[in-house]
């Protein structure tokens, strides 16, 4: 992967935020594709119950449910790789790949629910709704 790595423009902290309010530093998609293509790493917030090792949660009665990890994908020309956040273990994502809009909702605002296929495997995601299209031709390019 490339040395230089960023957030983009859905990933954002606080201060991002508090930034881009005060007209300091507005990230946009656009940027980011063009950013993409140009060979920067960038950093999309994504949380999953079935990327890396699947931890179930109980929530009484003896039933349990996946627990939801959160953590990164990095996009780059090299491929895509999702790191869990806390425990910092890495799910290199194989192609071929592809998204479609979950049918449960999100439950966040600015967050979507999307279903992924990779390598014949199926994930559920939640990605900002402002990357998705930069985490599409991310995949897209996967395998390819």
């Amino acid at each position: 992967m490339t040395a230089q790595t960023r957030r983009s423009a859905g990933t954002r902290t606080f201060t991002d935020v508090l930034l881009s309010a005060l007209r300091i530093r507005r990230l946009s998609t656009e940027r980011d594709l063009a950013d993409l293509a140009a060979g920067t790493t960038l950093q999309v917030f994504c949380s999953s119950p079935t990327l890396g090792t699947v931890r179930m949660m109980p929530i009484g009665k003896g039933r349990t449910i996946p627990h939801t990890a959160g953590g990164y994908l990095h996009l780059s020309t090299d491929g895509v790789r999702w790191q869990n956040r806390r425990t910092k273990e890495t799910v290199e994502l194989q192609g071929p790949a592809s998204l479609k809009p979950s049918e449960k909702p999100a439950g966040w605002a600015r967050m979507t629910r999307l279903d992924l296929v990779a390598g014949g495997e199926r994930h559920v995601i939640l990605i900002p709704t402002a990357d998705i299209p930069l985490v599409t031709q991310a995949l897209a390019a996967v395998g390819h």
